[in-house]
């Protein structure tokens, strides 16, 4: 069960990882017509293609440390659902988006189901010193 949650959890991260490329690639005009882009909105657009890329980056050293990645895992599930929110902010001032955008808005507020399948799988324990000293012992081979 291990491997199935870190295999989903790269998958998971790295749609956001594809998107941000694609925004960085692309800039503004993957989302406003080029008549409409301002240097301003190109470098937020691309800014944020960067930022939308970090999660992948993260959930590579969650799967390789699970058993001490429980703090850093909150961080990046808790940004990804207040992202969603604030989508569905959005969405509530200025109207419904279209459906490719409510479908990753559920996306990103359904990555809370993370949480209780870390604990499920690493039993709910957290890391302790003794067992972080211990670790370093056995992969550093002190």
């Amino acid at each position: 069960m291990r491997r199935t949650f870190q295999t989903t959890l790269l998958c998971v991260a790295f749609i956001p990882f594809l998107l941000g490329a694609m925004s960085l690639a692309q800039g503004a005009e993957r989302l406003v017509p080029a008549e409409l882009v301002t240097t301003e909105l190109d470098g937020q657009v691309r800014f944020w293609g960067i930022r939308s890329m970090l999660p992948f980056l993260l959930a590579l050293w969650i799967v390789t440390h699970l058993d001490q990645a429980f703090g850093v895992l909150v961080i990046v599930l808790g940004a990804t659902v207040a992202g969603g929110l604030a989508r569905v902010w959005s969405a509530l001032t200025y109207g419904a988006p279209e459906p490719f955008l409510i479908g990753i808005i559920v996306f990103e507020l359904a990555t809370i189901l993370f949480l209780p399948w870390y604990k499920l799988i690493t039993h709910g324990t957290p890391p302790t010193k003794a067992t972080d000293g211990a670790n370093r012992k056995q992969v550093l081979g002190d």
